[in-house]
This record gives C-alpha cells, structure tokens and sequence, in this order.
C-alpha cells in the first residue's frame, strides 16, 4: 500500500511519513502548495503535484495552515471515498475557523465555553457591559495561540477591540474558565483511529494566559480521565477527522476550546514520552485497512430484488444540510434526466419518486 503525506514541510509530518514506513509499502511526502487540481467537463478531474499523481495512493493525510484550507478541502473534496482520508473535506473549514468549529461541536452536544460573535465595534462593546470578567477576545482564525487575548476588564476589553477594528476583524468574546491556581491550564489529546493516543497538560507562563507550547507553556504528561477521553473521540468525531489534537479546559466540568486537523507532535512527545507520530501511522494503516475491506466487500451497497422487480440498494443515509443525498447508481439506475418532472410521495419512513411523464395533447 502507498501512503501520501500532505503538507507543509513541518517537522510533525516528516516524523509521521518516518513511521509510516515500517508500515506502508511506500510513502511520499508532497508540498501541499504544489499541488495542482485540474477540473474538466469532460474528464472529470485530476490531482497532482509536481510528477506525482495523487489519485495513485491509498491513502492521502492532508495536513496544513488555514492560510490554505480551501486547497484543502478541494484536494480531499476531489478524492474522498476514493482513497483513504482521514479528514472529511467540511473538517478543513470547521477546525480552521473557531466560530464555526465551536458551533459544531456545541450542534453535537459537546460543552463549550460560552461565546458571542460580534463584527461591529458597536455590537462588540455594548456586549462589554453585559459580560462578567475576565473574558477572551479571539480573531476566528488562527493557530499556536495566536489572536487570542485576555482582558481582565471592560476599559482593557475596549481597547482591544478597538485595536481589532483598525484591522477590520470580526471577534469572538469568550467567557473565561479558571484552571490552574496560580498559572492557566488546558489539556491537549491526540485523537487517531477512534481513540485517545496520547495526553498532556500544558502550563502556561506566569504573565500568559496561554498555554500552547509554541506560546512558551511548558508540558506534563497526564493519564486522562473516561470521561475526558470520551469527550476528546466525540469531538474529532463531530467535527469529521479521524486524526486530530483536542484542547480542554478543566474548570467545574471539561470544555473543549479547539479541534486542531494539523498538531505539531514535538511537544507532546517530549513530555510523554510516548512515540505519538508512530501511534498516528499505525492508525493510518489500519484505517487504510479497513477502507479497502469494505470497499471489496461492497458493505455500502447491498442489492436484492423485490416483489415488484425494484433493484433494492441498503445503503446509509447521508444528510448535508438538511438536504437527503443519494448515490451516482441511483440516478443511473433510475434513468432520470436533468430537467425531467417527477412526482415525490413521502410519508414518515418512505420515499417514493416517480418519473411524471407529460404527453402534449395531439394538435
């Protein structure tokens, strides 16, 4: 099997493709920013980068900035169900976005800090007065930290904000949860495969309130309770990744405040002690697995005639926004054109559409 790591050139990478290679028969590292999409209507598409031709691999794991998300979701858009991808196209524009990401994990029943989102600098300091201090004022993108403040009160909260509308951007104000007594806390998670792979506690410097280790925090390794690891599977779940890092914050009870689809593991090894990148690749092969299996199999699509001579097709149900999505081999099978007219009947549990055949009246 071959496996295609996609990304930035990042030290997390280039050990997660190291791994990899006790395990795939082959692994190639690509420039996410050399990869080219060609989109035709009569070809269909093609992805590339450089001379090699991605739709060769098995399995491809994207990982990158969200200064490149939609490169991001177009690549896995174009591939995914075909190849092995860890991370759903609609994952890139959740975890690079902490509006959208906190929302969707807030839809799927996962504690969250509470939040507000304002784009007015009038919106943002009316609601200055109504919130109990300290709070965080966040941009909605960005990573390592980065656009993420404290303001301990409302006069510090207004001059933020004010600062944020010279570079006209929308804010996220956040309520803040106490952790450590002296220092801030938060818990990073490894999620790979379904399960936890590894955990820390990060501790941030006396004069921060973050963490993160890029921001100069320092590390612990931890043994993470049930019901936080339930909560760190969840999220990646909800959010559509396979392989992702989890952010928690423990006050009274466990709030996730960020999914990360492109962890650094330089930290979390170090304090661990665990090897987390070969823990990720193992996983990646056995997902890979697992892929093909049931893609030989045909478990998505089971045929059996009916009664009446209807091919029948059990097949899971795919809702994206509120819309029902149904195979290719449905339309294909139906012989249903664009622009026909069709009759729909539903009642609770059934669908039924019938082809509307319209014969004009002979002249």
């Amino acid at each position: 099997m071959r496996l295609c790591v996609v990304g930035l050139g990042g030290e997390s990478s280039k050990l997660i493709a190291k791994e990899a290679r006790t395990f795939f028969d082959e692994v190639v590292e690509v420039d996410l920013r050399n990869v080219e999409l060609c989109i035709d209507d009569r070809a269909g598409f093609s992805v590339k980068s450089l001379n090699v031709n991605l739709e060769d691999f098995d399995c491809i794991y994207v990982r990158g900035s969200y200064k490149y998300v939609l490169l991001q979701r177009a690549l896995t858009r174009a591939l995914y169900k075909k190849v092995y991808m860890p991370i759903k196209p609609s994952a890139f524009t959740l975890g690079h976005n902490k509006l959208l990401c906190s929302l969707e994990l807030q839809q799927k029943g996962i504690s969250i800090p509470t939040s507000y989102f304002v784009s007015k600098t009038e919106q943002a300091k009316n609601l200055l007065a109504e919130v109990n201090y300290p709070i965080i004022i966040k941009i909605p993108e960005g990573t390592q930290g980065k656009g993420v403040m404290f303001a301990d009160s409302e006069s510090s909260a207004r001059s933020m904000i004010d600062a944020l509308e010279v570079f006209k951007q929308p804010y996220i104000i956040q309520e803040f949860i106490a952790t450590g007594e002296i220092k801030s806390e938060d818990i990073r998670v490894i999620v790979a495969g379904g399960k936890v792979v590894g955990a820390m506690k990060r501790i941030s410097q006396l004069a921060d309130i973050r963490a993160n280790i890029h921001a100069s925090g320092k590390g612990e390794a931890i043994a993470l309770d049930p019901e936080d690891e339930k909560i760190s599977v969840k999220a990646a779940r909800a959010i559509g990744a396979d392989i992702a890092a989890i952010d928690i914050l423990k006050g009274r009870t466990s709030a996730v405040i960020e999914v990360n689809l492109s962890p650094g593991l330089k930290g979390i090894i170090k304090y661990t002690g665990k090897n987390i990148a070969e823990k990720i690749a193992r996983a990646l092969y056995k997902e890979t697995l697992e892929f093909y299996e049931k893609k030989k199999l045909n478990l998505n699509e089971k045929k059996i005639c009916d009664e009446n001579e209807f091919d029948e097709h059990y097949v899971e149900s795919h809702i994206d926004k509120g819309l029902l999505c149904l195979p290719k081999f449905v339309t294909k099978g139906s012989g249903f054109n664009n622009g026909d007219e069709m009759i729909v009947k539903i009642k609770k549990g059934e669908i039924r559409i019938i082809k509307h055949e319209i014969r004009k009246e002979d002249e």
